[in-house]
């Protein structure tokens, strides 16, 4: 434990990430206080109805889709940088003014612009640090771990802008934010990660049809990496609607225990995301891990598929032991993802990668809550059995990712 405890405290990232990864863990306390208190402030505030509030989100999402794979084009031809300052600079301006404007449509364009540019943003973060020295996968592990330790020091700014609940109060936090990313801009154009292209990316570029040959593989391996990832990260839709929903409808917990089973996710993803990416360092590790998150997440929906049909003394228990099997899909989904988009990707095709990632992750985030919210809704018990099947998909695709994997040829998911 102690040996466990020293290597953990003695942990580095990889060479030439600090300043990312700093900036990264500044930005996502002003990212992780805006949208924990942007819809509030959409609905009491901006005075928008509840669809007007929920679309604005919804284009959010949909921005984040549209612009993912022309953002991974300009990574893999050496703009990355000079693009993420742009649009870095853009959600600088665009973030305050959601806190100035309360004309409906023109509250939604400003979102949808600002959600763009903020994706935009989050892929050049992640092409940058997946193409650092071979280090992409352990790179990718530690921007996830300080996002998430932003995201919980957000969470304690917002329940202060919330408690608050008045517009300049609103309108001061947003323009702070905005100035967060003027500096996630600045950290972007002084890293060393991705100043020029790499020799391999050069020298394949000279080949007669060297780039040309190798593009159908990235495009179907990519296709499959977003597709699978859309269906597989459905495990932030069951941390963020489904159980305070089921929380709520099907069981006499109180409401207040949502905190506490949060506490319980971000805790665990805060201390084990590091150490369970090293088992996603090779692209068989990787595939093992992306497919053995479709187990851990199904228990999940077996969990609280029969929470309401025990006494209430155990409810607590199983809501529990969800949550925790929820967690460790998380982790195994988020290690596995990023070690195929970074062991797959040749010199010149991290952006591309990257960015089917987030074409997946954005995906899930735009339409995961309302399809999996009616489909429970909907049908209380088979809407478990569908969503279950739902994953066995995911689980399916992620397995053709690799052109020569079989789905007889992949090993058990890892033991933790």
């Amino acid at each position: 434990m102690r040996r466990r405890l020293a290597a953990l405290l003695g942990a580095r990232p990889p060479e030439g990430t600090g300043g990312l990864l700093a900036a990264t863990l500044v930005l996502s306390v002003g990212k992780g206080t805006f949208l924990a208190t942007v819809m509030v402030y959409l609905l009491k505030t901006a005075g928008l109805g509840t669809l007007a509030a929920s679309t604005a989100l919804s284009l959010w999402g949909a921005a984040s889709v549209a612009v993912a794979f022309p953002v991974g084009a300009l990574i893999d031809r050496g703009l990355g940088r000079q693009a993420g300052a742009l649009s870095a600079v853009c959600t600088a301006v665009l973030v305050p003014l959601t806190g100035q404007v309360h004309t409906p449509w023109l509250l939604m364009l400003v979102l949808c612009a600002a959600g763009g540019f903020d994706s935009a943003g989050n892929v050049v973060r992640r092409g940058l640090i997946a193409g650092a020295a071979g280090s992409g996968v352990k790179g990718l592990a530690w921007a996830r771990t300080v996002t998430n330790v932003g995201f919980a020091l957000g969470a304690l700014v917002a329940v202060r802008l919330l408690s608050a609940n008045s517009a300049s109060g609103y309108a001061l936090a947003y323009g702070v934010i905005g100035g967060v990313y003027v500096l996630m801009a600045v950290c972007f154009l002084l890293t060393p990660l991705g100043a020029r292209p790499g020799p391999a990316a050069a020298t394949a570029a000279g080949r007669p049809g060297g780039e040309d040959a190798d593009r159908p593989r990235a495009r179907r391996s990519g296709g499959l990496l977003a597709l699978s990832t859309a269906i597989l990260t459905v495990h932030t839709t069951l941390l963020t609607t489904v159980l305070p929903l089921w929380i709520t409808e099907h069981t006499d917990v109180p409401v207040s225990a949502m905190g506490w089973l949060f506490m319980i996710n971000t805790l665990i993803t805060i201390g084990g995301q590091i150490p369970v990416s090293r088992l996603a360092t090779t692209t068989g590790g990787a595939l093992r891990c992306f497919r053995g998150s479709a187990v851990w997440t199904a228990a999940c929906c077996v969990l609280l598929g029969l929470v309401s049909h025990v006494p209430t003394g155990v409810q607590v228990a199983v809501l529990v032991t969800a949550t925790i099997a929820l967690t460790v899909g998380e982790l195994l989904e988020a290690a596995g993802e990023w070690g195929l988009s970074a062991t797959l990707a040749a010199e010149g095709e991290h952006g591309f990668y990257q960015s089917a990632c987030v074409v997946g992750e954005a995906t899930q985030s735009a339409v995961g809550p309302l399809l999996v919210g009616s489909l429970l809704t909907a049908l209380p018990v088979a809407g478990w059995v569908l969503l279950m099947g739902g994953i066995g998909t995911g689980r399916y695709v992620a397995g053709r990712v690799l052109p020569s994997a079989r789905a007889g040829e992949v090993q058990p998911a890892p033991s933790l």
